[in-house]
């Protein structure tokens, strides 16, 4: 009986070291914004109002909503004329991290101009991500200023229907007033997202564009349907971000109940070990309070 008592004391004790460590640990930042597009296939974007983070519905534009590209939710095929949605806020980039993720999958890397999402501040383009205008590559265009060194293409070539993962992080830059921009691309879409962005970025600006707001999401094209984009997630935290993305980031109450479950099983297993041993090697005495009830 004294040992039972011993053992269950033991296992209360991990347990309720595992439940203290969660609730002191911190909350998992907020996302900013998310758009899974999880509309019926088929309709237009214009009108559609989901996902979260935003003031009102999509507006304008041809773009259609087409089966996911892997990630949760449906996709949005990128049509030939701007469709735009306000945010609830106006988000900064100073002094703080932000993250946007999403997936990507393009039929044709050089039919047209220009076909990606960007970030607009009133009637201001900020950033622009996708094909930009004229590069027929993936990248960004940071609206820097410095005219066709704005676009950074990404150092690899995407291969036509594979579904990327794309990061991009508007991070405090070293340069006082600026924020760095920097953009990590890859089709492995179970990739660790902070591996991802711990490795050198396809593409980046550094100390170059000036800290900016953003309050409206946009997508636009003129490529005739050949980029697709799902799962849309903006966070300080780009695991937070990535999870919205990509449906492969276990949530944090997973990895408690797993690590809660190692626990007792490495409990368990040293209680059975502890009697097996105790009748071998100690059969000489058994008190009363060895007993079985």
């Amino acid at each position: 009986m004294a040992k039972r008592r011993n053992v269950m004391s033991r296992l209360g004790a991990a347990v309720f070291v595992i439940t203290a460590t969660l609730l002191a640990a911190p909350a998992t930042a907020a996302t900013i914004f998310t758009e899974t597009f999880n509309y019926t296939v088929g309709s237009n974007l214009a009108g559609q109002n989901g996902g979260s983070g935003f003031s009102g519905a999509w507006s304008g534009g041809d773009s259609t909503i087409v089966a996911g590209l892997g990630g949760t939710g449906n996709a949005v095929q990128i049509g030939s004329s701007i469709s735009s949605r306000p945010l609830s806020a106006t988000t900064s980039t100073s002094g703080t991290s932000i993250y946007l993720t999403y997936l990507m999958n393009s039929s044709d890397f050089s039919g047209g101009n220009y076909t990606g999402i960007s970030l607009w501040n009133g009637g201001t383009e900020e950033m622009f991500l996708g094909i930009p205008y004229e590069a027929q590559k993936f990248g960004l265009d940071a609206h820097a200023g410095n005219g066709p060194a704005d676009i950074k293409s990404v150092d690899f070539t995407p291969a036509t229907n594979v579904s990327y993962l794309i990061a991009v992080g508007l991070v405090p830059s070293a340069t006082s007033g600026k924020v760095d921009v920097k953009m990590w691309a890859t089709s492995n879409l179970a990739v660790n997202p902070d591996t991802l962005v711990a490795g050198t970025p396809n593409a980046s600006l550094l100390g170059v564009k000036n800290n900016f707001s953003f309050d409206t999401l946009k997508v636009a094209g003129d490529y005739a349907g050949s980029l697709k984009v799902a799962g849309i997630a903006s966070s300080p935290n780009v695991s937070e971000a990535a999870a919205v993305t990509v449906a492969t980031v276990p949530e944090p109450s997973t990895l408690a109940l797993a690590g809660l479950g190692v626990v007792v099983a490495v409990v368990l297993n040293r209680k059975k070990n502890g009697a097996a041993g105790t009748r071998t090697q100690d059969q000489r005495i058994k008190s009363p309070d060895d007993s079985e009830d």
